[in-house]
């Protein structure tokens, strides 16, 4: 009776998540179409060149960029900034470090003295040497719209948000220091919105954003490849919510050894230093590409790279928007439901050969094209900071 009672949640919420998303992206569609603009590359660019008109905007060599930006590094965040220090001197504003703990967005007095922080810390480190370019992987219960527009009035270099979660949080329905928690207020004062979501960039359009789509990376520093023998048949790293549990519970009664690890799970979140291990230990790490409860609207996640890029065997979601990244049944395999998952979960346990294979060729891919470093590459060369580069992805795809 319980079960039933969750899978009947799990669908109304499924349900909640995918109308308020395909919402926002007819909204934005319609909204553009009238306009007649549609999110392109092309069109990012030229937006991206008329607003940083009149900028400071200082070509550098690599290794001379010098970059501002505010993330946790108790978490992934810490593997951006592993990559940023490849391309140059890092200045990390860590709000936790500087004594914020906790939901500082539930009470505004907090924010706003974070956000001063912030500015502070800016102009210490603009002192210090000139920044490049300022990089914000938050939303907004971080960052508030005044903190940006004074950004840009007193450095003037770029400015770029990175929300990889738009999908659910484009807007949070709260409001906080005037502002809407999610992306919708905040994302039009940036210079360059990346989202990891292509649907998500017409919205963004529509509020008058220049948004730019582009996939998650990896650091080899965070996630590295361990040559280990494997403990588990199948391996899973992340939270304990949706249908992720009846996913594990249906490949446990298969007769498959599964470790789950992270918030929720019996075995709990595994160390930050110990994920790269993980990976190793696990003959096949189960990827989950639903946003939310549902299975069916999926997004790109973090693991899609790391897991690859550890040179791990990857099964996970089929998700439109990661095929053209990696060659499906070659360097990756995607399953379309839960007898897929299960079925393929069996077929790559039982045949070495072909996990041998595909962890070699994604982690050879993955290297020379998918670290956060190519990712950060891209985005300054638009920005003019450094040459441009192409992160046009392959449309080869396979199935599997």
């Amino acid at each position: 009776m319980v079960d039933t009672l969750k899978l009947v949640w799990a669908a109304y919420r499924s349900r909640q998540f995918e109308r308020r998303h395909w919402r926002w992206v007819l909204d934005g569609w319609r909204h553009n179409e009238a306009q007649g603009v549609r999110y392109s590359p092309e069109l990012t660019a030229a937006e991206l060149k008329r607003r940083l008109s009149g900028r400071r905007v200082t070509r550098c060599s690599a290794g001379g960029v010098h970059t501002a930006v505010a993330t946790l590094t108790s978490n992934w965040g810490v593997g951006m900034v592993y990559e940023l220090q490849e391309l140059g001197p890092v200045s990390v504003f860590d709000w936790e470090q500087t004594g914020f703990l906790g939901p500082v967005w539930e009470h505004p007095d907090a924010l706003r003295e974070m956000n001063q922080k912030l500015l502070e810390f800016l102009r210490r480190c603009h002192g210090e040497r000139p920044i490049d370019w300022v990089f914000l992987p938050v939303s907004g219960m971080i960052v508030l719209r005044s903190t940006l527009k004074a950004i840009k009035d007193e450095f003037g270099v770029p400015l770029v948000n990175q929300w990889l979660d738009c999908k659910q949080s484009l807007t949070s329905g709260r409001t906080v220091c005037g502002q809407d928690s999610g992306q919708w207020d905040i994302a039009p004062e940036f210079d360059l919105v990346w989202t990891s979501a292509r649907s998500m960039c017409e919205p963004y359009l529509m509020l008058g954003a220049c948004p730019l789509f582009l996939a998650e990376g990896f650091s080899p520093r965070l996630t590295p490849r361990v040559d280990l023998d494997p403990r588990h048949d199948v391996g899973f790293l992340g939270a304990r919510y949706g249908l992720r549990s009846n996913y594990i519970d249906a490949l446990r009664r298969a007769g498959l050894h599964v470790e789950a690890r992270g918030p929720g799970w019996e075995q709990g979140p595994a160390d930050l230093a110990d994920i790269g291990r993980f990976f190793a230990e696990s003959r096949v790490n189960l990827g989950f590409g639903g946003v939310g409860y549902s299975m069916r609207l999926t997004t790109l996640k973090g693991r899609d790279f790391e897991v690859p890029g550890a040179g791990g065997a990857y099964l996970t979601t089929y998700n439109p928007d990661l095929a053209p990244y990696f060659h499906i049944g070659k360097e990756i395999v995607c399953y379309r439901d839960r007898d897929e998952c299960v079925w393929l979960a069996r077929q790559l346990v039982k045949d070495e050969a072909w996990r041998a294979a595909l962890r070699q060729n994604a982690y050879e891919r993955s290297m020379r094209e998918h670290r956060w470093q190519h990712r950060f590459q891209h985005v300054l060369g638009l920005l003019g900071i450094l040459p441009s580069t192409s992160q046009e992805a392959p449309v080869e795809t396979a199935s599997a």
